[in-house]
């Protein structure tokens, strides 16, 4: 008996299934770069809530022109 192709095959399927496991994530940030992100997320927080300010409570503007009356 021949066992060549059988056992080749169950290699190449252990090679695929061990490819796949691997962990492709990057690499956790360090301390100057969390401390970094932390800064530029509270700057963008700081930005929306201004954006959110005077603007929102304006009136929107009038149109009198385009009211036709009797």
């Amino acid at each position: 008996m021949c066992y060549g192709r059988p056992v080749r095959h169950s290699f190449l399927c252990i090679l695929l299934l061990l490819a796949a496991c691997r962990d492709h994530r990057p690499p956790a940030p360090t301390a100057e770069q969390s401390d970094q992100l932390n800064d530029a997320d509270a700057m963008l927080n700081d930005l929306a809530q201004n954006e959110e300010g005077p603007e929102a409570n304006a009136s929107s503007p009038s149109n009198s022109s385009a009211t036709v009356g009797p």
